[in-house]
């Protein structure tokens, strides 16, 4: 244990120095008392900033611990109540438009594989994201076996539709987005993952250091110009530059004096987030201003710049840049460079009912006091 630590007081200096796994122990331990093998949690947490090269400062420690302590109470691979039963029950409802194919679905799980626990019993007794995941992918290598498809399933070239059917789409300690890690980890990489590429990385985020290393990848290896963390949490529940965006969204509304969703899709992505073609309301309320107010916003240039929402380069654009300046003009003040994005969260893990601005204020809650906790 670490009860040779010396408590200090936290100063101005200690906020941007970085932190020991000793004082990272401290916080966890203050955030979570009954947290298991805090020197475990502490010392990876210092390990995978550092391996990622961000400040193990008092601020950034303090915001994994905050998103950890919320997601998972400090467990990497939790449990979620009910889960087999909710997940049961979305299987007969996204089939259940369709009786025969419902009732087929479920007696083909109920009855395979033979000589064995079934996948619908599997799905049952399922306590974890993994055990589900596990079994969708005993399934897909059944598949292939049967289909005499092994070959081009573990080749990766059906990657992509394979990930698209696996609805475990946010694991570990800190839930994070597995398309994200998955897009994170191909960077790294000089060839093409094949599917047992995949399921390493999913593999990695059920453990509590891999689950960090993403997670920590996901919540603050970004530049965002927020001035405070609850606009990055908020980032992290709704994708990045979500709070920009709904503030811009907001900033639109205003100028074109009608209602706008502030959701922080500029654009209408796919579910892999893809920009579709079509013109969402935030794209044509801003070809009305252009047109409207002279601003020499071409539809095509207002496009090109959409595409960029996703990145910090947005903010130096120029379709982003002319509507703030009218912004300023019309109001008199400045505009506001973030919000919290109006979400309501739907998932059949909430037990409760939760937005994506009430999940990043829990986050905030537990951040302030972690930031105050004593050394």
């Amino acid at each position: 244990m670490m009860a040779f630590l010396v408590f200090s007081g936290l100063g101005g200096t200690a906020l941007a120095a970085d932190l020991t796994p000793g004082e990272a122990y401290i916080l966890i331990k203050h955030a979570r008392p009954g947290v298991t093998d805090p020197d475990g949690w502490a010392a990876d947490l210092i390990d995978v900033l550092k391996a990622q090269s961000i400040p193990a400062n008092r601020e950034n420690v303090c915001a994994v611990i905050a998103v950890i302590d919320q997601e998972s109470n400090f467990i990497a691979n939790p449990t979620v109540p009910g889960l087999g039963r909710l997940a049961e029950k979305s299987l007969r409802e996204k089939f259940g438009h369709v009786p025969f194919l419902s009732t087929y679905v479920m007696d083909w799980l109920d009855s395979h594989p033979a000589g064995g626990t079934s996948y619908l019993q599997r799905i049952r007794i399922a306590k974890t994201e993994q055990d589900l995941d596990l079994t969708y992918r005993a399934l897909v290598n059944d598949f292939g076996t049967a289909s005499n498809m092994s070959f081009v399933v573990q080749s990766g070239l059906l990657n992509r539709a394979i990930e698209e059917r696996n609805n475990i789409s946010t694991v570990g300690s800190m839930q994070v987005s597995v398309h994200f890690a998955l897009d994170e980890a191909r960077k790294r990489r000089y060839l093409p993952m094949t599917l047992s590429d995949v399921y390493a990385v999913r593999d990695e985020l059920y453990t509590r250091r891999g689950g960090m290393y993403y997670g920590v990848r996901q919540l603050l290896g970004y530049e965002t110009g927020y001035n405070r963390k609850i606009f990055r949490f908020a980032d992290f529940n709704a994708g990045r530059y979500s709070s920009r965006n709904a503030s811009f969204q907001h900033i639109i509304a205003t100028l074109a004096k009608q209602k706008l969703a502030r959701d922080g899709d500029l654009l209408i992505y796919d579910k892999n987030g893809t920009a579709q073609a079509a013109v969402s309301s935030s794209e044509s309320a801003l070809r009305s201003l252009s047109s409207t107010n002279a601003l020499g916003l071409s539809d095509k240039l207002i496009r090109s710049d959409l595409l960029q929402e996703k990145d910090d380069a947005f903010a130096l654009t120029q379709t982003f840049i002319a509507v703030k300046g009218l912004y300023l003009r019309q109001t008199g003040q400045p505009a506001p460079y973030a919000e919290l994005p109006g979400i309501d969260l739907a998932s059949p893990k909430l037990s409760h009912k939760m937005t994506t601005a009430s999940y990043a204020t829990s986050v905030d809650r537990r951040y302030a006091k972690c930031a105050a906790a004593r050394l």
